[in-house]
């Protein structure tokens, strides 16, 4: 109560009360496409560089997923024979752009532009820079444009709010013909620290091993006291409206979508392949997956 009701309100508030249009008071709203580093979602994205593994796809846990493939029962009806399960150690590259995204340069020129923003599934943790329904959306886009561009701000473990976000704050410097968002799961959504800290909250808190305070630990963590089933539609409908708003104002199609679509095509595919289709974690969807994910957003287009 003091704070805001006896104290006197800060130059930086006064000036944001005056312009707020005009006044950036908060540095996650900035416009342009925000920085992929000054959010927390447990892996740092390089710039400019083609790395063989990334996040949670690592070295270690592809030797434990081929040696639980080898040792596959008869009665594991999940994971895929060795037969079929087509990744290696060399085969899967994740090429970073100079923002440290995973797709196009976002001002190439295009004669068609998309904008498409999701979570670990958008970006492809597990999976060759080819085998991302982002690109292979871009291949399809090549039958009736010459020049198509698909710009993919996903964030790996990126919540709700980093999707609208990242898309309202991206359309203020940058007008593509369509945005893609893909909805990740209701929970999620961001929490920022006392300190300032924003982490993209999932389903586990951040490791304090991970490089944060204490504190910073205690704050995000009572963030999860906020998850419930109502919380979690409200901050699905606030994130849609707010980015449904932004493209109407610029006359931009917009095209919804939903990481649980990418569920049920897996489990369609799961009845014709026998297993899921995983990426080369084991965790994330398969590229048979992706195909035909990417040629669903395809048709809609």
């Amino acid at each position: 109560m003091h704070h805001y009701f006896n104290g006197v309100p800060t130059k930086e508030l006064m000036h944001w009360f005056s312009n707020p249009n005009g006044t950036v008071i908060s540095k996650w709203w900035e416009p342009g496409i925000p920085s992929i580093d000054d959010i927390l979602h447990g892996s740092t994205c390089p710039k400019n560089k083609t790395l063989k593994w990334f996040g949670m796809d690592t070295k270690d846990e592809y030797k434990k997923s081929k040696e639980k493939i080898l040792n596959k029962s008869d009665n594991d009806k999940v994971t895929p024979t060795a037969n079929k399960w087509h990744f290696t150690e060399d085969n899967v590259n994740y090429t970073f752009n100079s923002l440290g995204y995973r797709g196009d340069e976002p001002y190439l020129e295009a004669d068609f532009t998309a904008l498409v923003c999701s979570d670990s599934h958008g970006f492809g943790v597990g999976l060759d820079n080819e085998q991302v329904w982002p690109a292979i959306l871009k291949k399809k886009l090549q039958k009736y444009h010459k020049n198509p561009v698909v710009i993919n701000i996903s964030c790996p473990g990126g919540s709700n709010d980093w999707i609208a976000r990242a898309i309202v704050c991206t359309l203020e410097k940058i007008r593509p013909n369509i945005v893609i968002p893909v909805y990740t799961y209701p929970n999620r959504r961001e929490a920022i620290s006392d300190a300032g800290t924003l982490w993209e909250l999932g389903t586990s808190l951040p490791d304090p091993d991970y490089g944060i305070s204490k504190q910073d630990h205690e704050d995000i963590q009572n963030h999860f006291m906020t998850i419930n089933d109502h919380m979690n539609h409200y901050n699905m409908s606030k994130n849609h409206w707010m980015i449904k708003n932004a493209c109407d104002s610029k006359n931009i199609k917009l095209l919804t979508s939903h990481v649980q679509q990418m569920q049920l095509i897996q489990r369609n595919v799961t009845n014709v392949l026998g297993f899921y289709d995983v990426a080369r974690d084991l965790k994330h969807f398969g590229p048979t997956v992706h195909e035909k994910f990417a040629q669903s957003i395809y048709e809609k287009i």
